[in-house]
């Protein structure tokens, strides 16, 4: 209820001072418009209104600020699925004999593919693009030509190597490019990938995951992978979806303040939607008072969360 959507909108630009945004400006169909709010949640997943509205961020890795391989999933009809099974060894075999000798240039370690629900269709999640800036529009487009090339140089590798892909087409590919990591905001308190590994408890935690640290290598061939022994899991606190001396904004995404190994494990869909959770209740509980988003009854916030079904220690 009270809630209007707007579709086909992108955001350009902010209004704000000491740490209080008071208007965003989008672009669409009808030219540029003005909002104004009490308060507002950047779920941009890129930090875009965040560092709009001049809030400080990282980028990447600190020592180089390269950021994860971004990738362009896809899907293939008409694959043999048994064959495909009884030949998955020596495709991975093969793809690696291939990058090494320079037949293949997508630096990926190995073919990811996935099965679906549908009858003779895979999911491939298995190009690498490396080394562009993920908040750079030509770097971008950029990426998303190399990564369907590499699409194509899959499908010929595929389809001239192997029975069960003889009679097979692509069938869809992303919208876009996908990116793993780009900016990440500098709030209140900055999760660590130490923190995330030593399950470091907070008080004011709002969520919780297990997802490995999966790092994609910025520069490269290989995947490092940290997993967490069954039953362990670790805290996300509240701090960290709050911008530094932010006023009325928080933070809800892949960019919440994280290092480049915390974010690996924070990244994914689940975890996502969790923070968001988190971030939309934090505003409802501020709004009726009118508090500061680093003011707010962390309690409340976090009773609210459980009997709204949320785990979050």
């Amino acid at each position: 209820q009270n809630i209007d959507v707007l579709f086909h909108s992108t955001l350009i630009g902010a209004k704000a001072n000491e740490g209080k945004v008071d208007a965003i400006q989008v672009a669409n169909k009808s030219g540029i418009q003005e909002y104004r709010a009490a308060y507002f949640i950047d779920a941009t997943g890129d930090a875009d209104l965040a560092a709009m509205a001049g809030f400080p961020f990282r980028l990447g890795r600190d020592e180089d600020q390269l950021c994860q391989p971004m990738t362009l999933s896809f899907r293939v009809a008409n694959v043999d699925i048994d064959t495909y099974f009884e030949e998955k060894k020596s495709i991975n075999e093969l793809y690696d004999t291939y990058r090494n000798q320079g037949k293949i240039k997508n630096p990926r370690e190995n073919v990811l593919v996935f099965d679906t629900l549908m009858d003779g269709v895979l999911h491939f999640n298995t190009t690498r693009v490396i080394k562009y800036n993920p908040i750079d529009a030509m770097d971008l487009t950029k990426a998303e030509m190399e990564a369907r090339e590499q699409v194509f140089e899959m499908m010929d590798f595929l389809k001239t190597n192997f029975k069960a892909f003889k009679d097979s087409e692509v069938i869809s590919t992303a919208a876009s490019i996908g990116v793993r990591e780009s900016r990440m905001i500098i709030g209140e308190h900055v999760l660590t990938g130490e923190e995330i590994k030593a399950c470091t408890v907070f008080e004011d935690s709002i969520a919780v995951g297990n997802y490995d640290l999966d790092i994609h290598n910025p520069e490269g061939t290989g995947t490092s992978h940290y997993y967490f022994p069954p039953g362990e899991y670790y805290q996300i606190p509240y701090r960290s979806l709050v911008p530094k001396d932010s006023v009325n904004m928080l933070v809800a995404g892949r960019c919440i303040s994280t290092d480049h190994h915390a974010q690996a494990s924070i990244r994914i869909m689940p975890i996502v939607c969790c923070l968001g959770e988190a971030c939309g209740t934090a505003i409802g509980i501020a709004a009726k008072t009118m508090a500061d988003v680093q003011n707010i009854d962390r309690l409340q916030l976090q009773d609210t969360l459980v009997k709204n079904g949320a785990i979050i220690d």
